[in-house]
This record gives C-alpha cells, structure tokens and sequence, in this order.
C-alpha cells in the first residue's frame, strides 16, 4: 500500500505548485461580506463570469467520478422529474426544481496539496553564550550548528528554541549521568507506535536514528544532546498532528471551510518539557470519539488480515449484464462466496450466466465496496473483486481517521451531524443516535460544504428567493417576451425600496445581465423549497430544507443539489429539532403563511465528508467517494512524505 502511495510522488510533485493562489481564492470565499437589500432577502448573487471560467479552467480539469467507465453508464433525463428513476436508481435525474439551479460552482474543487513550508532546525542564533555546562553546552550547539539538521513548521521552531533557552538549554529527555530518561523512552516508544493511530510512525523517527530502538551511547554526548532536540521537535509534531491532523483540509479541498483546533507548539512544549507524564498528555491529544476508536479497532483488525494473500485475478473483459453467460462467471462466483457472499454459489440452470440470484450478491458486494450498484459485472467490480480487501479498507480507514482530527473537541451533547459521502444526516444525543435520514446533497461541480455552524430557525411554508443568475438567464428571457409571466404564475416581484410592484409594469426589455428587482415564489406545494427549510446562516448559503422531488430520494447515489441539503422527511425533523409533536407540525404546515420559529436553543450542525464511518451499532461502513476527495488525501500524503526528505 505504502508503495503504491509513492507512485503518486512524481505527479503530485509535478501538480504541488500549479495552484498557489487556490487556497487564498477559498479564504476570500468564506469571508462573511456585508448583505445588500436583495443579498438578505433572496441570496448572494452570483460570481462573474469571468471567476466562473477561471474556476471551471482550473479546479475542473481531473477526470471526474460519474466520467470513468463504470458497470452501465449514467443517463441523463431532462423535465421528466425523476420518474423513470423509481425503476432505476442509477439514472441521474436533471432537477427541474432546483432552488440554486444558475448558481456557479467551484468544479471538482480538490486541489493538488502544497505541504507547509518547513525551516530546519539548525544555524540558530542566541543572543547568550554558550552555557558553561557539559550536557547544556552540547543542546546550545546543536541548535546552532550549521548544516543539515532535522526541518520543522516555523512555530515549532520557535517554540522549541525559546524553552531550551529559557532552561539554559538544559536538555529535556536526558538524566544526569547522559542516558535517555524513562520519560523519554516511554515518548519514543509512543512515536514508534504511531501507526495505530492512522498516522506514520516513520516521520517521527529522529533523523539521528536509523530506528526506534538504535539509541547513541551515552558516552556520545554531541550525539545525544541532538537526540534531545530532535525528540522535542517530534513529539510537538505529533502533538499537532494528533490535535488536529496531518494535513490542512483548506489545502485539500476548495469546499473544505474547517479550521483543525491545533494544539499550540508554544503551550504543547511546556506540557512535555515540565509533565511528569508527557506521554498521557500527547494521547489525550487523539480524537476522543467513539467513531475514531472504532476506526482505530478496525485499522488493527485489517492490518492482522492484510497479509491475506488475493488469489489469481479475474480477466479483464466486456461488461456481462442479467441474463448473459460469460466464461468468467464461475470465477467470479467463488470469488464472491470468498469474500463472505456464499450464495453467489447457489446452484444456476447455467453456471456461465448472470442470473438474478448473483446479480443480488453483485449489488451487496458493489454496495459493501462503495462502488457503483448495478448488479452487473463491469470494469469497476472487476478491480474491486480483485484488490486485496483489508489494503483497500485500510487506506479508506487513514483518510477518515485524518478527518476526525478535523472535527470540533466539542460537537455538542445534542447536535446534527450530515455525512454527505453517506447520503445522510443524524440527530444526535448524548452520544446517541436519535434520528437518522436520508438527505440529497450537491452535485460534483456544486458541491455541500464541508463546515460546522449553528441551526437558529426553522421556517414553516417558506418563501424562495430565485438567485439573480436565475433571474438574468432564465427569467428574463420570458418576461422580455411576456411581461406579466409572473403575475400569472403567481410569483412576486420586489424592487429596490422592498416594494412589490406588478411584473407586466416593469420594462424588461431595458435589463440585461443585472436586475434591479428581486423574484419571489410565494409559500405553496409547489415552492422548490418544500414545507420546511432549517437555517444555520453561514457565508455559503446553505441550509437544509425539503424539496417537491420527493422520488430523488429513492436513488443510492443522491448527489443533485446545487449545495444545498435536502431532507426526506423534514416534518419528523422539525418534530424532533423542536421537540413537538408531529400534529404540532402538520397545523403550522397546514397555515397558508410563512412563520419562523426561533429554537430554545441553538444546535450544532455539522456538515461532514466520511466514506467510512460506524453505524448505530459500531460497525464500520463503507461509502462512495463521490466528491473524490479520498484520491486527493492520498496524494497529499505522498506530497508531505517527499517534503519531510
């Protein structure tokens, strides 16, 4: 596995610096700016024109997730609002009803990762001499000594330096007589061990050891007194990596608006250098989730299962639909019931054919291996029957590990967690699952983002405010044609001042890409928003709400939002969000005006991207990177293991 991650090394070196200006394009994005009139009432307006194409230039240019050949084929299907859908759930349905439809994305968004820029830990200047004392004297020079040295984030640097000379460049891991503390033994055993918390235990090996248990003698004291200060710059890498991650995820992704809760070097250097006990104080650091210890249980289990030997693999070959033979299929046969799907080896009248009976097997396997679910045999269950399980698994594990770190200490005793790779959202409390649903997430050039805020409203029988981009391309071509179009249909028209005013009054022959006026579609069955909508205000304008495509939801993959989340149920929602009861909802539904409803208290919301992630009962699921943001971790981790060389 760690091989293949270094194949990457060559193209992501060749990718680090074709985008330096991508992480300060995504800051500018999440500023909050302040709202004009029409921003408040009916949403930002779009981005021009010309940062659309540079977006769509640069951040769209990888070969996407629904373009690879996969086991049928996506279809696209226009104005028919999902009903061939319901016999198919791997036909992508064009949505008509849309609220954000016009609105640009940001591409594909993930970027090629530019690692931290590291200084080494070498050539420092002290404006104190170099202490009198043997063992002090050597830690002075070795921070001060030219030449190649061990390289470190700034703030580590900086950190470490001040606390050996606020010590007198006293060492921190070495007795008195020049030998390693048992504090120090007990940090390096800890690094060493790195691996089981997702992480790799070879970047916090000293530079000075070609292993974890080749200790200098101590005799050595030149060799011994850099071993003290590599350990201390390591053990603060750790502590960071474990505090909040490896990686930043702004780097990673232009939808990734998270900032980890790092721990500071400047606080984490005084725990170690003074604490009796630096190794529970580096521990405490890791993700206290019950999700991270699952994942951690389950990367032992599959590591134990990883030297599983795959056996000979399955050819290559056309795509075998239901129904029809191909010689493979007895392979593929027991190469399933290997696996744990043993009724694929349900006796057939024809052993070479894909009948119904394996076809079922196919999807539960399809499904298990997060890709496409066809019941079919194509390319893509090809490569999975034939990829070494627990590699994949344990890959897919690291990336979700990774993304713990990247979740707030504190999600809250109640809160709203949405996986968007899963397709769902929980309410949780205390711990427990309370409610779970099935949501509709945005598509792969609109993508949800990834964020955590506050849930402050709901909105019974909302009102929509169609987006200005809406208003120019879609809109106003017909009303140019027939001024009173959205009188007729009912929908209200508001100028500068928050006026209503009649749409055939208005010239709109006069306007071309900027309307002075803003567009309402009134509350009703028909609103895009549905009866609901749950507002957490956040620089993107995304919230949750319901949606008159109610049948989109009977698709497995339930990417058609333009970043928005979509809520199967959202009268259950608000029942539980608010803590009434369903009868209490239904009357506030039933009312023909809008009302908002402030919640007693504000609820953490949490807009997440895991594709591997427990359920209730603890056991790890597996779900499709649909926003391929997997491949771009994986890349980042060979970015960063050529940066630490």
């Amino acid at each position: 596995m760690k091989n293949s991650v270094r194949l990457c090394v060559i193209t992501g070196l060749a990718l680090l610096f074709s985008c330096g200006t991508a992480l300060a394009d995504n800051q500018k994005l999440n500023k909050r700016k302040k709202q004009t009139f029409f921003e408040s009432l009916f949403g930002s307006p779009s981005k021009s024109r010309a940062e659309r194409k540079k977006r769509r230039n640069g951040y769209a240019s990888n070969r996407n997730w629904w373009e690879d050949e996969d086991d049928e084929g996506v279809r696209i299907i226009n104005g028919q609002n999902g009903k061939r859908a319901r016999k198919n759930r791997n036909v992508v349905v064009a949505d008509d009803d849309d609220p954000e439809r016009g609105i640009p994305g940001l591409g594909m968004g993930n970027l090629p990762y530019v690692a931290a820029k590291l200084v080494p830990l070498a050539g420092l200047k002290f404006s104190e001499s170099r202490p009198a004392d043997t063992a002090s004297g050597h830690v002075y020079d070795a921070l001060t000594a030219p030449g190649p040295a061990l390289r470190v984030m700034p703030e580590v640097r900086d950190a470490l330096s001040d606390q050996y000379r606020q010590q007198n460049f006293r060492p921190l891991w070495l007795d008195q007589s020049g030998k390693l503390s048992p504090r120090a033994t007990a940090v390096i055993k800890l690094l060493a061990a790195a691996d089981e918390e997702g992480l790799e235990s070879v970047s916090y090996l000293p530079p000075s050891l070609t292993g974890f248990d080749s200790i200098p003698p101590a005799y050595d004291a030149t060799a011994m007194a850099k071993l003290d200060v590599e350990l201390t710059a390591l053990a603060l890498k750790y502590a960071r990596d474990a505090s909040g991650g490896q990686f930043d995820p702004r780097r990673l992704s232009l939808y990734h608006d998270v900032t980890p809760a790092w721990v500071a070097a400047s606080k984490a250097v005084k725990v170690i250098a003074w604490s009796p006990y630096p190794v529970e104080y580096l521990k405490g650091l890791h993700p206290d989730l019950p999700a991270y210890a699952a994942m951690k249980t389950e990367l032992a289990r599959l590591r134990k299962d990883e030297a599983i030997v795959t056996p000979d693999p399955i050819a290559d070959g056309p795509i075998v639909r239901k129904d029809k033979s191909d010689e493979r299929i007895p392979a593929i046969r027991q190469r399933l019931a290997d696996l744990g799907y043993p009724e694929a080896l349900v006796s057939a009248a024809d052993p070479l054919v894909l009948d119904a009976d394996l076809s079922v097997q196919l999807r539960l396997f399809q499904k298990a291996s997060a890709i496409k679910v066809t019941g079919l045999v194509g390319p893509q269950t090809v490569s999975a029957l034939n990829t070494n399980t627990a590699d994949r698994d344990i890959a897919r594990l690291l990336n979700n590990m990774e993304r713990t770190r990247w979740l707030p200490k504190n999600l809250g005793a109640r809160h709203v967690f949405v996986n968007q790779a899963a397709f769902e959202a929980r309410v949780m409390d205390k711990g427990t699952e309370v409610w779970k649903t099935r949501v509709i997430v945005g598509k792969a050039h609109t993508q949800t983002n990834v964020f955590h805020d506050e849930m402050e409203t709901v909105v019974f029988n909302p009102s929509w405010g169609v987006p200005p981009s809406i208003i120019a391309n879609e809109y106003l071509p017909k009303l140019r044609r027939d001024p009173g179009y959205l009188d007729r249909i009912g929908y209200k028209v508001v100028n500068e001042k928050g006026k209503v005013v009649p749409s055939r009054s208005i010239a709109w022959n006069k306007y071309g890409s900027k309307v002075p006026f803003g567009i309402q579609q009134p509350p009703g069955a028909k609103n895009a928003l549905g009866d609901i909508k749950f507002l957490f205000p956040n620089s993107h304008n995304i919230y949750m709400h319901d949606t008159p495509s109610r049948e989109l939801f009977d698709n497995d993959v339930r990417a058609f939002s333009h970043g928005c989340v979509r809520v199967q149920d959202p009268r259950q929602f608000a029942s539980v969000i608010l803590g009434w009861d369903r009868e209490k909802v239904d009357g506030s539904i039933a009312t023909p005006k809008s009302e908002t409803v402030k919640l007693p208290a504000k609820i953490p919301v949490h807009l997440t991207y895991f594709t591997a992630w427990p359920d209730a009962a603890g056991k790890i699921q597996y779900f499709n990177d649909i926003y391929g943001r997997d491949t771009a971790m994986e890349n980042a981790r060979s970015a960063i293991i050529v940066a630490q060389r």
